[in-house]
This record gives structure tokens, sequence and C-alpha cells, in this order.
């Protein structure tokens, strides 16, 4: 047990990633990953190397330690996640979790750009949950769920749709009726948390948790498979209450007047053009003298994403019963933001008339 509790040395990272690093190893065919092993194993010791410095780095993606160390530690998980193999992608998806719901990780993750090393984490993320291998469903979702909740990264964009993508994928092909129910929830969470920041304009707002029972109200009442809804319940009640009691956690949340670290809030001049054309053809809300904030851009991007898998029809030849489910599980999401929204999603007549149609549509 002492072993353990030391495993990564005395940092903050150090006791998040040693432990998972250590089942990397164990569990890793040497053969297949000989490269993946010495990664580890070199992570490993520059862990046991650092400490939790008093001033933290603005560009590292780790609390604590330099941007250098955090690239370096990090990229054995990156390694573990790509192999797509079970007994090492667990404990990666693990540790991953851990970053997020701990408020370890950090930065706007947004492209190949603005923080590489996590992008590539959660762009693997999601694809090791399109491999189809159940038993790494929930633990894909749980990265997911908890990536979003963090109030100590942003991410946006191609990002944040992927995020959406890889739930929607994992409800409309999963073959297990409780991780379909998981990956519905799920994403419910994910819009409620899209939405509410984008209402208040901040990342620090309080979040209520979904009701998974009233999810299955109007489909999917034929999954619910026993304590199906109490687990999945359970589950998401879980990720999102991860992150309390960190006790330094609110000291890295951002006000609407403090931008978070490593983040910039504001758009750039292109993104306020593109953003200021979608409103202007969609009728959105006004925006301030200082332009669409990215926690608003990245709002309205998935709801325009949402309305056009709403929109979605197959052919009277080719009757696709995915894309159907797919389309009402579009508007069951729509419908979750224009009746828990504010006057955002429905100040003009084009979003009354979506309104309309959505309850027509139940």
């Amino acid at each position: 047990m002492l072993a353990s509790q030391t495993l990564g040395g005395p940092s903050r990272c150090g006791r998040v990633l040693g432990p998972p690093l250590d089942k990397i190893i164990k569990n890793a065919a040497w053969r297949k990953h000989t490269h993946l092993v010495s990664s580890c194993k070199s992570a490993l010791d520059k862990l046991e190397t650092l400490s939790d410095t008093g001033l933290s780095d603005p560009t590292s993606p780790l609390l604590g330690i330099s941007s250098s160390d955090a690239n370096f530690v990090l990229n054995p998980i990156l390694l573990a996640l790509e192999t797509n193999y079970v007994k090492v992608a667990e404990p990666a998806l693990e540790c991953t979790f851990k970053l997020f719901s701990l408020g370890v990780a950090r930065g706007e993750i947004h492209g190949n750009v603005s923080n590489p090393i996590l992008y590539k984490i959660v762009e693997a993320v999601c694809k090791v949950g399109g491999i189809g291998e159940e038993s790494l469903e929930l633990a894909v979702l749980r990265v997911l769920l908890s990536a979003i909740r963090c109030p100590c990264v942003l991410i946006r964009g191609d990002c944040l749709l992927n995020v959406v993508r890889t739930c929607y994928n994992i409800y409309l092909r999963g073959l297990n009726g409780t991780n379909q129910i998981c990956a519905k929830s799920v994403l419910a969470q994910i819009m409620l948390i899209v939405f509410t920041r984008a209402e208040e304009d901040s990342i620090d707002v309080s979040i209520k948790t979904v009701s998974v029972s009233e999810l299955l109200e109007f489909s999917d009442k034929n999954l619910n498979e026993g304590s199906s809804i109490y687990h999945c319940q359970n589950f998401v009640s879980e990720v999102m209450s991860a992150s309390e009691g960190v006790p330094d956690l609110k000291l890295s949340q951002p006000s609407k007047d403090q931008e978070l670290q490593n983040v910039d809030l504001k758009t750039s001049k292109w993104e306020e053009e593109e953003i200021g054309e979608l409103e202007a053809k969609e009728g959105g809300v006004e925006s301030g003298s200082g332009g669409v904030s990215k926690i608003r851009e990245d709002g309205f991007l998935v709801f325009k994403n949402l309305c056009k898998l709403s929109m979605k029809f197959s052919s009277q030849e080719n009757d696709d019963q995915i894309l159907l489910r797919g389309k009402t599980l579009s508007l069951e999401l729509l419908k979750a933001v224009m009746d828990n929204g504010g006057s955002i999603w429905r100040s003009n007549v084009r979003q009354v008339i979506l309104y309309y149609f959505i309850h027509v549509g139940f």
C-alpha cells in the first residue's frame, strides 16, 4: 500500500498519474507495447523528481508543473489510449477522468494548436468510444462528461462537436441497453452544461443534474433493463459531483471579469464575424459591444448542429432506423434546451416556430 501511495512522487500530478502508469506497465503486452512501457517508465521517473511549484505555468496543461514536463508525462497516457487494447486503455481512461474531475488538467482545448496534448487525448478517448468495446463505453462516457463539466478547461469548436458525436454514436450503435441509456443521459447533461454556461456567459455556473427517468418519457422505454435507470442516474450524478471537495478548484474558476488560466474567452475578429453572420441569418441574440464570447459561440454551434440533425430525413425507399433514432434524440435534446432555456434561445420567430414543431413532433 505504501508503494502505491508514493508512486509518481509528491506532486499532485504524480499522485494522479503514478498508479495508472504503473498499471499500464503491468497490463501491457511487452512485445507489442515496448515503446509504451518505456514511455511509462520514463514518465514515472520524471514524476519522482517533480514537486508542486508555487507559481503556475499559464501555458501548462497540468496544474503545478511546467508545460514541457506536462507534455512528457501525459504522452504515455495518449499512447495507451491509441493502442485500443482494453487492458491498457482502461487505466488510461481512469487517469484521464481524474485529471479532469480533480481539476488537474486545464486550459482551452480547441484544435491541435491551443492545447495539443489535451486535444489529442480527448480525440483519442473519442476514438476508443468508437471501437465497439462495451466494457470501455461507460469509461469513455465518464471521461467525456467530466471533461465538459470541468471548470478548469474549455472544450471548444470541432473538439466539442466530436465529444457530442461520440456520445451519439454510443447511443445509436451500442448493443447494451444500459450503455445506451447512459449515453443519452450524458448527452442531455452535456447539453445542460453547455447551454447553462451560454445563458450566463460564464464557466462558473451552478449546473443541475438531469433526471434519467424524464429522458425516457417519450422514447427508449424499451431500453430499460431492470435497474438501468437507477444505475444511469447514479452514473451521471457521480461524475457531476466528482469535483466537489477539491480545495483549490474554485480558485481557478473564472468569473465574468476573470479569464480562465490558459484560455482567452474573447473571440477573434473572424470568429465574431462568423457568429455575427449566423445571428443575422437566424435572428439570434444581440451581442454586447465586446462581441460574442467563446462560451456563447460554442452554445450557438451545438444548437445549430442539433437543429441540423433533427431535420435529416431518410428516403422512402431506404428507411434508416438509426437516422430516425438520431433525429428523435436531437428533437428530445432541443426540447430540453427550449423548455429550460431563457431568452437567448427563444428570442426570435424562427426559434418559436422550431419550438412549436418540436412539441408537435412529440
